[in-house]
This record gives structure tokens, C-alpha cells and sequence, in this order.
């Protein structure tokens, strides 16, 4: 039994000693390296988790706002809320031209907004980029025409019919330079208005190709030369390209300052005829104060542009 047991611890202690030959320094260095390596894997993942946890929300809170968009108002007195629905409650009032930080747009044309400490959302028909915004309150050239141009979806529809023509309007010279650089040269127009009561004006709504919807007729002018161009808009905005659509453009002779509505089943001179108009028509006139030497032209959409029918004014 012992005899057994010798050559048993014999066996064992050359079994170590051939192991420990075969371990070079290099392999060791190596264990040693993996183990720390798992051990550090094993280790800084559940750390990093906690970490997670405890900062992901603020680490979005830090995306979404390098990510946010810098919009402004173009609606007199817009409401942020506390959800995005109509009827949800209102947590604060913003005036035209108000900066917003705009995060997120939802299908249902809701934007989620900051403005200042208050968090919350806002209807995007009413937030524009800013080169927009300052097209739209520089295409103002007095009050008058501001309060005459109180809806959103004309102002808007204005101001893409002057970007689309490379115009622009009054912008003040810092931001100018900013949205088009220092050199640009672009033609500058504004609307110049009467008191909204007045007979005659420098713009009038109606329904002018037939599509039952109400249309934009006004006299934009060039603040450099005076020059005057009589520009009819399509708005429609439950179809893709009639948003600010060109019905018509006209240059106007200098005398024609004013404008007017002529609803449908009026009876206008037609041909040297007097006739009933089948659809909204625009009545061009010199004077508001319509004395006997105005020469007012009616213009009729005939399917394709528009047809021009002089008036006659007889001397009582």
C-alpha cells in the first residue's frame, strides 16, 4: 500500500513539473491579460447599464435639444399646450414673430415646442423658418395692409409666390445678409393697403378659376422703382402644389392702384354687353373714389388665364 502510494505522488509531482515546463512566461502573460480582460468585460457592462439608467433621460433631453429647429410665429396670438390636440389645455400665449424651438412634428400637423422654461406643443400651420417670416413682415408696407392680411394660409402663400420668383421683401439689412449674403440683389415688393372698409383696395378674396375655394387677388409694388404687378394666387390647401398656385401675373400700368371682389351672377359689361358673370371676377380701378375718369377693366377666368373686359362709366 504504501509502495502504491509512492509511486502515485511520484506520478503527480512529474505531471506538475512537466506542466510548469510547457507554461512559458509568454503564455502566462497572456492568461494573465485574458483574465483581466473578462474581468473588465464582466465588470463595466453592468456598470455601464447604471449608468444608463440613470443618465439616458438626460442624455435625450440633450439630443433633442442640439437637434431642435428654430422656428417663429406667424399667427397673432398662438397658444402652446399641454398636449397635442385642439382642445387640451393652454399653458401659455405667444405674439407674431416669437422665437420656438421645435423638436418633433406629428401627422396630425402638432409640433412639440419650447418656448423659453415652457415645454409643450404648438399647431405647425402657425411656425415658419425665419427666412419666411421675415418675408412675411416685410412684405407689410403699412398697418393697413397687415390687418387686411390677417390669415395664415394667404400670408404664407404670398411669401412662397415671392421665393419662387427670387423676390423677397423690406428685410431688415442684418438678416438679409444673413439669408442671401452680403451682395445679393434681389427685387424687394410690399403691399401697400386702405382701410379695410374701403371700396377699393390693394387686395380682395374670391373664388376666381371656379373651384370653390376662396383665391388671392393684390397689387404688389417695387419699393425701389414703383413698378406695379397685379398677382392672382390659387389657394388650396387640401391639394399638393395649389398651396399659393399662380392663377395670373400682370405688369399694371401706374395709374392702377386698386382692386375689388365681383362675385358671380353680378352683371358686368361683357362684350359691350351687360351680363351675368358665372364665376368670381376682379374689378382693376384707379381711384377708389370711382369718379368719371376711372377706366376700371373687369377680369374673368376663362378655364385657362384670365380675360380682360373694359368698363364703361356713363356720365349721369
Amino acid at each position: 500500500m504504501k509502495q502504491s502510494y509512492h509511486k502515485f505522488y511520484i506520478t503527480m509531482k512529474l505531471f506538475d513539473k512537466f506542466k510548469n515546463t510547457k507554461d512559458t512566461p509568454k503564455e502566462t502573460t497572456l492568461k494573465q491579460k485574458a483574465l483581466f480582460i473578462s474581468g473588465l468585460f464582466f465588470g463595466i457592462i453592468p456598470f455601464l447599464f447604471i449608468v444608463y439608467l440613470l443618465l439616458g433621460p438626460l442624455v435625450k433631453v440633450i439630443q433633442k435639444d442640439f437637434s431642435s429647429e428654430t422656428m417663429m410665429t406667424i399667427s397673432e396670438n398662438l397658444n402652446i399646450r399641454s398636449d397635442k390636440v385642439k382642445n387640451s389645455y393652454v399653458i401659455g400665449s405667444y405674439p407674431f414673430g416669437t422665437e420656438v424651438q421645435v423638436y418633433d412634428v406629428f401627422e396630425n400637423n402638432w409640433a412639440e415646442v419650447s418656448v423659453g422654461d415652457k415645454k409643450g406643443y404648438m399647431s405647425f400651420e402657425y411656425l415658419v423658418l425665419p427666412e419666411t417670416f421675415y418675408t412675411i413682415e416685410g412684405m407689410y408696407g403699412n398697418d393697413n395692409a397687415k390687418k387686411l392680411i390677417a390669415s395664415t394660409k394667404y400670408r404664407k402663400a404670398i411669401s412662397n409666390y415671392l421665393k419662387a420668383n427670387n423676390y423677397t421683401s423690406k428685410i431688415p439689412k442684418s438678416e438679409r445678409e444673413k439669408l442671401y449674403g452680403k451682395d445679393a440683389d434681389k427685387e424687394m415688393w410690399q403691399i401697400f393697403a386702405e382701410p379695410s372698409k374701403s371700396e377699393f383696395n390693394s387686395f380682395c378674396y374670391g373664388d376666381y378659376n371656379g373651384d370653390k375655394n376662396r383665391d388671392a387677388a393684390f397689387i404688389l409694388t417695387n419699393i425701389k422703382t414703383g413698378k406695379r404687378k397685379l398677382i392672382i394666387l390659387e389657394i388650396n390647401t387640401y391639394v399638393a402644389g395649389k398651396y399659393g398656385n399662380l392663377l395670373d401675373s400682370r405688369d399694371l400700368d401706374e395709374n392702377y392702384l386698386f382692386v375689388k371682389n365681383i362675385p358671380k351672377r353680378r352683371k358686368m359689361i361683357i362684350n359691350d354687353s351687360l351680363q351675368r358673370i358665372e364665376t368670381d371676377g376682379i374689378l382693376i380701378g384707379t381711384n377708389r373714389a370711382k369718379t368719371f375718369e376711372d377706366i376700371d377693366t373687369l377680369m374673368i377666368y376663362n378655364g385657362r388665364d384670365f380675360d380682360y373686359f373694359p368698363q364703361e362709366i356713363k356720365k349721369e
